[in-house]
């Protein structure tokens, strides 16, 4: 958002409004609420997928944290719905205030309608963000993308239509239930399958 008065900014920080918004070099990004389903869609799978990492120690996730671009020249951050650290790099990656200093291994964005998720892209590929999950919250498709030589790839779907998040070793592909799109989830260390 542009031209936001810097009364409102205060505001917004005094009444813990702001938790959701970003600095895009230097603008100011205010996030209106997610919507129950947006919130649904990162609730049940920062839970899944939170439990199965720790369980078999492959890192952490962590919700509410932004991820800064130290490289740029005026203030520049976001904040993913979650990020994953894997766990050989949890003691080594600087965080500090609530910012990610280094790029975490996975994020995960879910993209609402009139939303700035597709434009989050360029900036997390910029910084090294090594995967990206964007789930759609209305028809739950996935897209996995992967940085390849800096730049980000979109993950193919294998022959059961599944794409692989390295980082979190799960699959992703959207499925129905009673009627209604759901995000389908596979653990690969587990072998099970959840719905989301």
């Amino acid at each position: 958002m542009l031209n936001v008065q810097q009364s409102v900014i205060d505001e917004r920080r005094r009444k813990g409004l702001d938790r959701l918004d970003e600095v895009w070099e230097g603008v100011y990004h205010m996030s209106p609420p997610p919507s129950g389903d947006h919130q649904e869609v990162v609730d049940d799978t920062f839970v899944l997928l939170r439990v199965y990492c720790k369980k078999h120690r492959l890192g952490s996730i962590h919700t509410i944290q932004g991820v800064r671009d130290l490289r740029s020249a005026l203030e520049n951050y976001r904040i993913p719905e979650w990020v994953f650290v894997r766990a050989d790099r949890e003691s080594n990656i600087a965080k500090s205030g609530g910012y990610f200093d280094e790029p975490p291994d996975v994020v995960l964005e879910v993209r609402s309608p009139d939303d700035e998720t597709d434009e989050k892209v360029p900036f997390h590929e910029r910084v090294g963000v090594r995967e990206m999950i964007i789930v759609d919250r209305d028809t739950r498709v996935p897209e996995v993308l992967r940085l390849v030589r800096k730049k980000y790839s979109p993950v193919s779907p294998n022959s059961d239509g599944w794409k692989y998040c390295e980082g979190l070793r799960a699959f992703f592909r959207v499925g129905r239930k009673s009627g209604k799109p759901v995000l389908r989830i596979l653990l690969e260390l587990d072998g099970t399958e959840h719905v989301v």
